[in-house]
């Protein structure tokens, strides 16, 4: 079924692993990280891997959607993780 294959697929894609103490990713945005040779694995916080991307998305005059989505996502997550109201 197509459904079946759809929702096996989503829920891969969106499996939290834990990167260390401070960060989870999903598998989707481990991907990403990785096609930009970006070394989330050495970093200490979320907003080092934000600080990463913004070096690549400020140096590539293309459209880099895909890592300027992970960097909105990891972003939303920090904020809701950390900064109470």
């Amino acid at each position: 079924m197509k459904y079946d294959k759809l929702i096996k697929e989503t829920i891969n894609k969106n499996k939290l692993i834990q990167i260390n103490n401070n960060i989870v990713l999903t598998s989707y945005q481990i991907e990403i990280l990785d096609k930009y040779k970006i070394p989330y694995y050495e970093c200490n916080s979320v907003n080092e891997i934000i600080f990463y991307i913004e070096e690549i998305l400020n140096q590539d005059s293309i459209d880099l959607e895909d890592l300027e989505n992970v960097s909105t996502s990891l972003a939303e997550n920090d904020y809701y993780q950390n900064y109470h109201k």
